[in-house]
């Protein structure tokens, strides 16, 4: 303790006598620490640390697949639903099924995410209420039960936080419901969602209305599960449990399950479900900001072999005067380890007042960031980096101090270094070489990414964003069918033609057209494929496929700017009465019918709806950019009338202008016709490259940082070797050596002397 003590007063003095080096050090380090602490904290919270949930390693996704159309997360029934419950797989078995609604009830009307679940969900989770109770399996009924759960957020937005809310009455689209409980604030539904966090949980037996009844196993409603497998069963004996479940249900309704279509169940991690698409992304950037640690201890071992260069001479007289060398290596890793650690203090204040702002700064898609947060494990995370970096870039210092001679030090130190100064010479060589070779791979990253982004933007979207704006429309579906002003196909028919009318006449709508909102192009949404079938193949039933179904207006295409490759597309004329048609686009084409003309051809749905393909239109990349489209049907608005529906204006206007007009258009014939989301697609598109973009400026910034640090250390190594080399400057110039700038002068001068002679 005593040596420790003097090492650290020694240390302290030594730095403090080269301030410049100390404070370049200093921050060198900050950056390299920060940015680590900052990248793991956040690959920690979303990747590494397992979901709030009892045992969360036991909680997984269940999800239905048609291999043989290439279609995944089809939904699945609610006979399938049963069977997972009865397999004897899992403890408990729930529906998640996300659905945007409108609440009422509060203090004012609001658009919010409601997620759809069976009564065990909390017990699955083993979850509780922080006020009030949660639903649970003792509470099931066929249809939906009237207590529902919200979320922290939701009752100090809408209810101030009341501790009186239990037992109070709301509408959610045109039901009412009981509110039992509040979660606590940190709860998060363990799933992905339409486009917010969940704010309202309700639950239902799903086998009464709205839901068919009897249920149906062909029909498949419902968008996924999730379950808690049983004590001791791993994920992959899961699976293999499920597999011969399937292979029993294909041999008992060979009609629902076509050889062809392979259908099959997948179950993985609740955690992986959740995080799969930013894992990549989180991963790459943590090997790159690696390599910048590493950069920075490489840079700064350079400057601190450079900087013992000059005590040459104070370590020799230390050696001679009986110091060991293990003294000697304390006291150059203590000064080492110093500078770590006061980097890594700078770099926890900094991300300590920084944190809002860089969590602001991340893509909105990444999920568990509200669990992100700064506490005495980030404090411990920069503690153990500092003390490892200093150890890192203090040990080759350390060993170069302690490796000395001191009869040829003590005589070759003064004058020119002698050959310890040619072993550090090197070293720092070959330090700065292993600087440009880490700069380059991250530069060589970063190139990459810009050509890929590049890339990106060079896709054709299939639709002209510029001036075209989306606003979403939802109708109520009651749980009581006969409290349903729009239950058949009929009755929404009549509304869809009369909000296109009304749309049309809005002011500045140059063009205008209603779809399905599931269907908008790059909005994260939850798209399920659904089987066809071509009635002209050999047989109808294995001649199954999947693709994505949309219902839209017949100026759909006209106002998106989607271009017609092939045939026609929907008229006015298109309705409920006359025979059913459909458009495809060429992902469809190239799919499933690359050999023989698709115009003409018939398809039959799930439901076994016969209808005609009539056109073919290009392409969308709905799920963004980099992803490649998928097949898609389109169906005619009035042939097919949705309940979610999306319209699209092509306009000038201003989007808060735009939206007052429009929710007058739609409650002026309806005034329970809520409008919401309204945005325009160049938002949505940009907010859908927004991980992408992120990761290529994190990346750059890291080449960059890694360029910079590589040219310091060749510049410090240069520097350096010029002032171990003033004496023999000094030498040359006596001799009769010339400046080089002098020299090229004088040689310019002969030049334009010589050239006056012919």
């Amino acid at each position: 303790m005593e040596n420790l003590v003097q090492d650290l007063r020694y240390a302290l003095r030594m730095l403090s006598k080269s301030p410049a080096f100390l404070i370049i050090a200093v921050l060198t380090v900050a950056l390299g620490i920060g940015a680590n602490v900052a990248i793991f904290t956040l690959v920690n919270t979303v990747l590494l640390q397992p979901l709030p949930f009892r045992e969360p390693e036991r909680l997984v996704r269940v999800f239905d697949d048609l291999k043989g159309a290439a279609a995944k997360n089809v939904g699945l029934s609610v006979p399938e639903l049963l069977d997972l419950g009865n397999s004897g797989l899992f403890e408990q078995v729930s529906v998640v099924f996300p659905v945007s609604t409108a609440l009422t009830g509060g203090e004012r009307a609001e658009r919010i995410e409601m997620l759809g679940t069976s009564p065990n969900y909390f017990e699955m989770l083993g979850a509780t209420a922080a006020l009030g109770r949660v639903y649970r399996q003792a509470d099931w009924q066929p249809g939906f039960l009237d207590g529902v759960v919200i979320s922290d957020g939701l009752w100090k937005r809408q209810f101030g936080g009341d501790p009186h809310v239990i037992g109070r009455r709301i509408r959610v689209d045109e039901d009412g419901y009981t509110i039992i409980g509040v979660m606590p604030r940190d709860f998060r539904h363990p799933g992905n969602t339409l486009n917010s966090d969940v704010e309202l949980w309700a639950s239902s037996g799903f086998i009464a209305p709205p839901f068919p009844t009897p249920p149906v196993r062909a029909v498949r409603i419902l968008p996924g599960a999730m379950g808690r497998l049983k004590r001791g069963l791993s994920i992959e004996q899961a699976q293999q449990r499920l597999n011969a479940m399937v292979a029993t249900l294909q041999q008992s309704y060979p009609k629902e399950y076509p050889n062809r279509l392979r259908w099959s169940l997948r179950v993985e991690q609740a955690q992986t479900s959740l995080t799969g698409k930013v894992r990549p992304t989180l991963v790459v950037l943590l090997a790159a900001v690696s390599f910048v640690l590493l950069m920075v201890c490489v840079n700064i071992a350079s400057l601190l072999i450079a900087r013992s260069t000059g005590r040459v001479r104070e370590f020799a007289i230390r050696q001679a005067l009986g110091a060991s060398r293990a003294r000697l290596i304390s006291q150059v890793l203590t000064e080492s380890t110093l500078l770590s650690l006061a980097g890594g203090a700078a770099a926890v204040a900094v991300l300590y007042f920084a944190r809002s702002y860089l969590l602001a700064m991340m893509p909105p898609d990444v999920p568990r960031l509200t669990e992100v947060h700064a506490d005495w494990r980030m404090v411990m995370l920069a503690f153990g980096l500092s003390l490892s970096t200093g150890l890192l870039f203090g040990l080759t210092p350390a060993l170069h101090a302690s490796a000395m001679d001191p009869n040829n030090d003590l005589k070759e130190g003064g004058r020119t270094g002698g050959t310890q100064s040619v072993r550090q010479s090197r070293t720092r060589s070959a330090l700065v070489m292993l600087e440009v070779a880490l700069s380059v791979v991250l530069l060589t990253g970063a190139g990459l990414l810009i050509r890929s982004f590049s890339m990106m933007l060079q896709q054709q979207p299939g639709i002209e964003p510029k001036g075209l704006t989306i606003g979403q429309v939802w109708i109520p579906i009651p749980n009581n069918p006969k409290a349903n002003r729009y239950l058949t196909r009929a009755q929404r028919a009549v509304l869809v033609r009369e909000l296109i009318s009304r749309v049309a006449n809005m002011p500045g709508a140059q063009k205008s057209a209603l779809g399905l909102n599931s269907d908008i192009p790059f909005l994260s949404n939850v798209r399920n494929p659904r089987p066809f079938s071509f009635p002209d193949e050999a047989a109808v039933q294995e001649g199954a496929h999947a693709a994505l179904f949309g219902s839209v207006s017949p100026n759909y295409f006209e106002t998106l700017q989607t271009p017609l490759k092939k045939g026609r597309v929907f008229t006015d004329h298109d309705s409920e009465t006359v025979k059913r048609v459909v458009v495809v686009n060429e992902a469809f084409v190239r799919t499933f019918s690359a050999q023989k003309d698709v115009i003409g051809r018939r398809l039959a749905d799930g439901a076994g709806n016969e209808s005609e393909i009539i056109g073919v239109v290009g392409d969308v990349r709905d799920d963004g950019l980099d992803a490649p489209p998928p097949p898609r049907i389109y169906v005619s608005i009035f042939q097919s009338p949705p309940v979610a529906l999306a319209v699209f204006l092509r306009t000038h206007s201003d989007t808060g202008t735009l939206k007052e007009s429009l929710t007058r258009a739609v409650q002026g014939f309806d005034p329970e016709l809520p409008v919401f989301g309204v945005r325009t697609m160049e938002e949505l598109m940009s907010e859908s490259m927004a991980r992408r973009r992120f990761t290529l400026f994190l990346m750059s910034a890291f080449a960059a940082v890694a360029l910079l640090l590589a040219a310091l250390g060749i510049y410090g190594v240069m520097a350096f070797l010029v002032g171990q080399r003033v004496q023999e400057f000094g030498i040359r110039s006596a001799l009769g050596a010339r400046d080089p700038a002098r020299a090229r002068a004088d040689l310019r001068g002969r030049h334009d002397w010589i050239s006056r002679f012919p």
